[in-house]
């Protein structure tokens, strides 16, 4: 016979052994999908903490710019928010501008001279916009 006139018998084993790869496949993917909702964005980090339960950096400003040192401010979703589809109230794990952050001004007005300072406002509304910086 040719090779096209063949004819392939799908036995119940061979029925069993792709429905088992297709069970692993879905593991290994599922897994590697929940990994960007576990953790802040790695890009950043450079003396930051983490808000584990919104994925948010967040901390007290060191510029000597005035008036912006020491106040409290978080990674927020601006642009960010269009392709995120995280848990909502979160912050998108992934994206970035230009390696720089989406950030803004937490209410509250809390002063601060370290990040363990904004810990209580960590959670509260941005002051204003949500901007790049």
């Amino acid at each position: 016979k040719q090779w096209y006139q063949r004819r392939v018998a799908i036995t119940a084993g061979d029925t069993w052994k792709m429905f088992r790869i297709c069970v692993v496949l879905l593991t290994v993917l599922t897994c590697v999908s929940t990994i960007q909702y576990e953790t802040c964005n790695e890009i950043f980090g450079d003396g930051w903490t983490c808000n584990e339960d919104k994925l948010c950096w967040y901390g007290c400003t060191k510029t000597t710019a005035g008036l912006l040192k020491g106040y409290c401010w978080s990674q927020c979703n601006g642009a960010g928010a269009a392709t995120w589809d995280g848990p909502a109230g979160t912050c998108n794990t992934w994206y970035h501008l230009n390696t720089n952050i989406e950030w803004c001004w937490l209410n509250g007005g809390k002063l601060c001279s370290s990040n363990s300072d904004c810990d209580s406002v960590r959670d509260n509304t941005c002051s204003g916009f949500c901007s790049v910086g």
